[in-house]
C-alpha cells in the first residue's frame, strides 16, 4: 500500500500552538506521530512525506528508523536538503544534506516531481501547492509548481484547507495525524475528476 503525509514537524515545539495541536508538548506529539504512522504504515508499504519531516536535524535520525514502511522523502521548506533552506543554499551543501538523509533511510526526490497512479492518472507531488488561498506575501513563490492542469498532491498548509481545485492537502494537521493511502486519494481525485 502506498501512503502520503507531510508536515509531521517532528522536535517543533511551535507547532502545537500555530495548528492548534492536542499534544502538551514536543515529546508528546512525537509518540503520537509515531504511533499512529505505524498504526496504518506496515513494514513493507511506502509512504511520501511531502515535506517538513522535522526542523530539528536530530530528530532525522533518531525518528526515521522507528516508523514503519520504505519512505520517500520531497522536501519542504523546513527539510534541511530543501535548496530553500538557509544550509541547503548551494548545490555542494544541498548535495551534502540530501546525502545524508539517504543515509538516515531516506530516498530523496525532487522538489517538485510526479507519481503515476495506477489506472488513474499522473499527480504532481510538491510541498507547496499551486498558490496559496489566503492574502499576504508568499516568500516561496520561486518554489511554487507551474499548473499544468494536473492533480496536484502537497503540504505547507497545514489545517487551513484540506482540498483545493485539482489540489489535496496531505498534511497531517487534516488527516487526524496519520498518513491517508493512495485509495483515498484514487477516491477523492475519481470524484471530482472531468472525465
Amino acid at each position: 500500500m502506498i501512503y502520503f503525509t507531510s508536515d509531521l514537524h517532528f522536535q517543533h515545539e511551535n507547532v502545537i500552538k500555530y495548528c492548534n495541536r492536542p499534544f502538551a508538548n514536543a515529546d508528546e506529539m512525537g509518540k503520537a506521530l509515531i504511533a499512529n504512522w505505524n498504526s496504518v504504515v506496515k513494514p513493507e508499504d511506502t509512504v511520501y512525506v511531502l515535506g517538513d519531516f522535522s526542523l530539528a536535524q536530530s530528530a532525522v535520525p533518531t525518528f526515521t528508523p522507528i516508523l514503519n514502511g520504505t519512505k520517500y522523502l520531497v522536501p519542504g521548506n523546513h527539510d534541511f536538503c530543501h535548496s530553500y533552506h538557509k544550509k541547503s543554499r548551494n548545490p555542494e551543501a544541498r548535495a551534502n544534506w540530501v546525502k545524508k538523509y539517504t543515509d538516515w533511510g531516506w530516498i530523496v526526490l525532487p522538489e517538485q516531481t510526479t507519481l503515476e497512479i495506477e489506472g488513474v492518472t499522473t499527480v504532481n507531488m510538491c510541498h507547496h501547492p499551486y498558490e496559496l488561498k489566503e492574502p499576504g506575501d508568499d516568500k516561496y513563490l520561486n518554489w511554487r509548481p507551474k499548473d499544468d492542469g494536473r492533480w496536484l498532491l502537497c503540504g505547507h498548509v497545514h489545517h487551513n484547507w484540506k482540498f483545493g481545485e485539482r489540489v489535496i492537502n496531505v498534511g497531517t494537521d487534516v488527516w487526524d495525524f496519520k498518513p491517508v493511502s493512495i485509495e483515498v486519494i484514487k477516491e477523492h481525485i475519481c470524484k471530482f475528476s472531468i472525465i
